[in-house]
């Protein structure tokens, strides 16, 4: 199939409207961004259209938390290969975790990260920042292009705690929830839920709660929930919170099963606490992959380094929820699209309207996608999904405008952007 002009492209779809529902459209995108929609299939003079109505076409994924690595562990991951990986996933756009090698706590680290998005990159992205030792590198990065935030890992909490008030106001920072006074090593393949409990995930937001009352209203998510309780918990505290598709299809009992292809961090639970998950979705903010990804060696041998690649089958893991009765079409659109962009501060993304950035997913709810390490993008080859069949897969990726992904083929790399932050709607 030949390339496609980037400047104006037709395309016929069936979206999935967050409140009308299926619509049959002609939709007419110019230089990535959305330039009219017309209802049914309408001739475009000059233009090819590129017939997807077969499927269906959702406002265009995105996944809030995202390992690429890159840097000094580009062997594990880099952003090309990551990126990749994400269009195969269905998802137009992600963004970047900082505990790379080096640490992207310093302007220099970050323009280095930013140079390799800017030039490897196949969808749109944002990068976290980790706390700095300097506060006036923590005001540089903040102010850059691409940045959308701060992360905060356990070994943070207590620098955390004395800085957040200097934080400017309405940052957002991403916790991962595991109080570092409640974890420990060396519990065996199936038990690490106890090395790791949940009282460390609810301990953390206690001290979370604590912070906040001192900052300038810097806006909390709490990422990678494992269970109903910490859900409930955080959203009574006012934060955002997500949750990743191995919480919702892996148990302790998978990972004493696959050993280290299933050791992540906090931890998969006993299926009676991951089935509590999967009762409060509609309290859920946003679904991420946590996409984690290790050599070969890393997952299969002594050193056992924790992490979950999931990017390649991202959009059938959350599809194949559909079947499984945890979540409806406008759920996933929920979780995958509007609840991340109220989250970044995005808006416009994946919508129809004129000047809407022009990024869809394409899915068929009926097909099949079998989880094959032969399939995946990611230089990591190691899941614990190998061999499953996920109902429902992904036809085609579009990022803005470009067909970057279709039927298996990877047509065109988009010119990937950062996102905006703070609200700011793309430029029309």
């Amino acid at each position: 199939m030949k390339s496609f002009s980037a400047e104006v492209r037709s395309f016929w779809l069936r979206y999935f409207h967050p409140r009308l529902g299926l619509i049959e459209i002609t939709l007419i995108t110019e230089d990535g961004l959305v330039k009219d929609v017309k209802y049914g299939f309408v001739n475009v003079p000059g233009v090819e259209t590129v017939d997807l109505s077969r499927w269906i076409a959702l406002p265009g994924m995105i996944d809030i938390h995202v390992h690429l690595r890159g840097l000094d562990l580009a062997y594990k991951e880099d952003e090309w290969s990551g990126t990749r990986a994400a269009v195969h996933g269905g998802v137009t756009a992600v963004v970047d975790m900082p505990n790379t090698v080096p640490r992207i706590d310093r302007v220099e680290v970050l323009r280095r990260k930013l140079v390799d998005l800017f030039s490897k990159s196949w969808v749109d992205f944002g990068v976290f920042i980790a706390l700095p030792k300097d506060l006036r590198e923590l005001y540089a990065m903040l102010s850059t292009s691409g940045v959308v935030g701060v992360k905060i890992y356990p070994e943070d909490y207590e620098r955390f705690a004395a800085l957040a008030s200097r934080i400017p106001r309405d940052t957002l920072v991403v916790v991962h929830a595991e109080h570092p006074g409640l974890i420990r090593e060396g519990c065996s393949f199936g038990t690490r839920w106890r090395c790791r409990p949940v009282e460390a995930e609810l301990e953390a937001l206690n001290l979370l709660r604590e912070v906040v009352k001192s900052s300038k209203g810097l806006r909390i998510h709490v990422t990678h929930a494992t269970n109903g309780l910490v859900v409930a918990y955080a959203k009574s505290m006012g934060f955002t919170v997500d949750t990743c598709p191995h919480y919702l299809r892996l148990t302790s009992i998978d990972e004493e099963r696959l050993g280290c292809a299933a050791v992540v961090n906090p931890p998969l639970r006993p299926p009676e606490i991951a089935e509590s998950l999967a009762l409060c979705m509609s309290s859920l903010d946003a679904l991420s992959s946590d996409h984690a990804p290790h050599s070969m060696e890393e997952k299969s041998g002594d050193v056992c380094c924790p992490g979950i690649a999931s990017l390649d089958f991202y959009a059938p893991l959350i599809l194949d929820l559909i079947k499984r009765g945890v979540l409806g079409l406008e759920d996933v659109v929920r979780l995958t699209n509007l609840g991340p962009q109220k989250i970044l501060g995005v808006r416009g993304w994946g919508c129809i309207e004129p000047g809407c950035v022009a990024s869809y997913t394409i899915v068929d709810l009926d097909g099949v996608t079998r989880v094959v390490r032969e399939h995946v993008e990611s230089k990591c080859r190691v899941s614990p999904y190998e061999g499953l069949e996920l109902n429902g897969r992904v036809v085609a990726t579009i990022v803005r405008g470009f067909i970057a992904y279709l039927e298996g083929e990877f047509l065109e790399k988009p010119l990937a952007r950062p996102l905006p932050r703070g609200g700011d709607a793309w430029p029309s």
